[in-house]
């Protein structure tokens, strides 16, 4: 089938003319009345899709794991409803343009849908591709028999050869009229997928109705009306199974058509083969054009598991290679000298597989020994997609949990020179023994070996979380202890820089104050009323003993009472012992004794030579001294909260320049990237060419902008500051790890590869 995005028209033509071709009446009558009848058959069953699509998406979009999912179903339910009607007629149009293309569909060179159909169609979701095809490989085999009736009835109205791919009625073309009527839809993925599921449940699961309508609308106008009778005779008549030696050529005009199969699987009839298969006497995988009716899904499974019980149970040093399993059947069907054609869609899926694998085996997050066990589930999990073809559609499905929960544990692991001893290693090749001896068709086996292995995984992670904890609480108690102690010394510095303080004063700066500062930054922060408090108490203190006097003299009697009982809750505060702090106390009054004398005799001496002025000029001469001490308080104004900000900036800036790192803009990306970073990520530490090892990042210690990594083991590696951590970043020295989940990645890089292959033959 078409991809449901990117699709080329099926006309290729304007709405507008579409619409007159729908119009044309020059088929046949017979052909023009069934084609009235399937697209008002199959118009009605599209109601009832959106109809019930609807239900689901609400109740899906009520159960969504994150919002963006959540508003992406209910942005795609909005709009299902409001296009209802016009998809419907788009789809119905569809429908009745196939009859008019079948002219222009009879080249059979190509097929679109060949093995190699994974690299050349349209394709923005590998997921949509295989759910469609699904769908249309069901109904082909599910409505064989009518679908020839329709198509040999057909025959005998139109100038043109009727086959799978261009008969209007076909699986191909009802499921391609409804791709493309909802071609050009912006829907989420999963409202997408939950859409092409309920039309394959709603219309293409039950288009024996319409076909049986159409045969019997066909029967009614004349057109072989004994055609089922004819046949029926003719499997009667037909033996059941006869030897087969070596293939026989086709009678003229039967090429391309599907020939009876023998009991060994051999092709009774069919096309000659190609290259090698005719030099081991027709044994062995053989292409569909052959003539062969492609493998029942059960007998490829077998297939498939007697392989899987040939795998190997050790790979030598070089590890597991990626298995070519076309070949293995190859192999296997000429030993047992068998004959077999694969179906279109599990030749597709054994190529996704392999293409999923051959990322799997390529991916630098693990090590070559998990790489190595990993990629013996390959068979496995080409079981299970082609036993549920849901497999790639369904990201909870568990052959995919468990497959990413192993890689997901194994990042971070590393291959030492006793690694086979190591447990993680040991447990997963744990997990893959058992799925390798026990799997066959139940899934079931999956689920259990995940929560087996989870639970492993938490008894260790636990094991590395406690002494994890310990350095990360090391480094932020130490973390924290620097930055207090920085922003305190850029305090005290702001506070006593070029200032001659009392030898008593720079004591209780020292001794008391300090202490208090560091204390609160480190139990509160700097953003609590305590740190702020404390700070205003330090600069009252240096202003008490240098504001200028007697102008300040007023204001410095309303502070002292207040300054004092302060200063007594900060000696309590830091345990000063009693003798010191009366001692410092003592001293503090001396100074302030001094300072008031000084400021009486100053008063004094300024009392008597304003006597000797008239009262205008003492009025003037006060004025100039209120100026006077105005100017000299604003003078020794101590630094606000925001300049100790700029110091402590200033002074990280200096050191930075002292070391030699050079100092990177705002908008350098790698300076921008350390913000991003995200706790749990993984990177790749390379200190040389002969070091280099894996760690994650355990801590971001945002006091001194420090980063904290670890080992798996929960061991600390390295730290970082952050314009270290931006220089590393840059020097590629430190790289980050993919931390999507392995097979989402693999079907990721895959859907790429096969745009660009797509983009390139453009």
């Amino acid at each position: 089938m078409k991809e449901t995005n990117n699709v080329v028209s099926l006309s290729g033509l304007q709405p507008q003319t579409r619409r007159s071709q729908s119009r044309r009446t020059d088929l046949p009558v017979a052909v023009e009345a069934v084609r009235a009848r399937a697209v008002a058959y199959l118009a009605e069953q599209t109601k009832q899709v959106f109809a019930k699509v609807d239900d689901s998406l609400f109740s899906m979009a009520e159960k969504a794991h994150g919002q963006g999912e959540q508003d992406g179903l209910f942005q795609a339910l909005r709009l299902l409803r409001v296009e209802r009607r016009n998809l419907v007629e788009r789809f119905s149009e569809n429908v009745s343009l196939a009859f008019q293309d079948i002219r222009r569909n009879t080249d059979q060179s190509e097929d679109l849908y060949s093995a190699d159909s994974l690299s050349l169609v349209h394709n923005d979701d590998l997921e949509q591709l295989v759910a469609v095809d699904t769908m249309v490989a069901a109904a082909r085999r599910n409505f064989a028999e009518p679908l020839t009736e329709i198509s040999l009835r057909l025959n005998t109205l139109l100038p043109v050869k009727i086959y799978d791919k261009n008969n209007p009625l076909g699986p191909d073309a009802i499921c391609d009229a409804f791709v493309e009527a909802v071609r050009n839809l912006d829907l989420h993925i999963r409202a997408r997928l939950t859409l092409l599921k309920k039309f394959e449940q709603q219309v293409m699961v039950n288009l024996n109705a319409l076909y049986d309508q159409c045969n019997e609308l066909f029967v009614e106008q004349g057109v072989l009306p004994s055609l089922r009778q004819q046949r029926r005779a003719a499997r009667q008549a037909q033996p059941q199974s006869r030897p087969q030696t070596s293939p026989q050529p086709a009678p003229q005009g039967q090429q391309g058509a599907q020939a009876p199969v023998t009991h060994s699987g051999a092709a009774a009839t069919g096309a000659p083969v190609q290259g090698g298969y005719a030099a081991q006497g027709g044994h062995g995988l053989l292409p569909l054009s052959a003539g062969m009716m492609p493998m029942p899904s059960q007998d490829l499974l077998g297939h498939l598991a007697a392989l899987q019980a040939h795998l190997p149970q050790e790979y030598a040093e070089s590890g597991v290679q990626l298995l070519n399993v076309n070949s293995l059947l190859q192999d296997r069907l000429v030993e047992a000298r068998e004959s077999a054609a694969l179906a279109k869609v599990d030749s597709d899926i054994i190529k996704l597989v392999e293409m999923l694998f051959t990322f799997i085996l390529e991916d630098r997050n693990l090590a070559d020994p998990i790489k190595s066990e990993l990629g013996r589930l390959q068979l496995p999990l080409l079981k299970v997609a082609i036993a549920d073809k849901s497999f790639f559609s369904k990201g909870g499905h568990p052959a995919r949990k468990l497959l990413n929960e192993l890689a997901d544990a194994s990042t971070g692991w590393q291959a030492k020179e006793n690694y086979r001893a190591d447990p993680l290693y040991k447990q997963v090749c744990e997990v893959v023994a058992r799925v390798l001896a026990e799997f066959e068709q139940d899934i079931s086996i999956f689920s259990m070996l995940l929560e087996s292995f989870r639970g492993f995984i938490q008894r260790e992670r636990k094991r590395a979380q406690k002494l994890e904890q310990r350095i990360v609480d090391e480094a932020d108690g130490k973390a924290k202890t620097q930055a207090a102690r920085a922003r305190v010394a850029a305090v005290m510095d702001a506070l006593t820089a070029e200032r001659d303080l009392p030898p008593v004063v720079a004591e209780w700066l020292e001794k008391v104050w300090s202490s208090l500062l560091f204390l609160t930054c480190v139990k509160e922060g700097t953003e609590s009323e305590s740190w702020s408090g404390n700070v205003r108490t330090a600069r009252d203190l240096v202003w008490s003993v240098q504001a200028p006097m007697p102008e300040s003299r007023q204001q410095l009697l309303g502070l002292l009472p207040a300054l004092q009982q302060r200063l007594r809750e900060g000696v309590e505060a830091v345990s000063l012992n009693s003798f010191e702090a009366k001692r410092m106390f003592a001293g503090l009054k001396d100074v302030y004794r001094e300072r008031f004398a000084l400021a009486q005799q100053l008063a004094a001496e300024r009392s008597r030579k304003a006597k000797e002025e008239v009262r205008e000029e003492a009025r003037r001469e006060l004025q100039a001294e209120m100026e006077a001490a105005a100017a000299q308080e604003e003078a020794v104004e101590l630094p606000q909260m925001e300049e100790l900000e700029q110091v402590v900036a200033e002074v990280e800036t200096d050191a930075l320049q002292k070391a030699g790192v050079e100092v990177l803009p705002e908008s350098d990306s790698y300076w921008q990237q350390t913000f991003r970073l995200a706790q749990g990520s993984w990177f790749e530490l390379k200190r040389s060419d002969e070091e280099q090892f894996r760690c994650r990042l355990a801590a971001v210690i945002k006091d001194i902008d420090q980063f904290i990594f670890v080992n798996r083991n929960g061991a600390k590696v390295a730290e970082f500051t952050r314009l270290e951590l931006a220089h590393a970043l840059r020097a590629a020295e430190l790289m980050p790890l993919d931390d999507g989940m392995l097979f989402e990645r693999a079907l990721q890089s895959v859907i790429g590869n096969v745009r660009k292959t797509r983009g390139e033959m453009h």
